[in-house]
């Protein structure tokens, strides 16, 4: 196997790690959506606010990975011009 396409399978699989990241980051902000109560309290509010961060977090990183995998669309992707 030629070092490209090394590269492009470690890309790849690099790019499936932080996609599942990210899914895994965005359900658990809705396993919390459907246990909080209707009016949250300040803990609540506190971990919806890091899971929210975690959710943006990982959804950069899966972005990062799939342009570095040669799969951004630059139509959705807010860093391409």
């Amino acid at each position: 196997m030629a070092d490209d396409d090394r590269a492009g399978d470690a890309a790849l699989a690099q790019a499936l790690r932080a996609a599942r990241a990210h899914a895994d980051a965005a359900s658990q902000v809705a396993r919390f959506l459907n246990r909080m109560g209707a009016v949250p309290d300040a803990a609540g509010i506190t971990e919806l606010a890091s899971l929210l961060a975690r959710e943006e977090l990982t959804r950069d990183d899966r972005a990062s990975a799939l342009r570095a995998a040669g799969l951004g669309v630059p139509s959705l992707d807010p860093e391409a011009a």
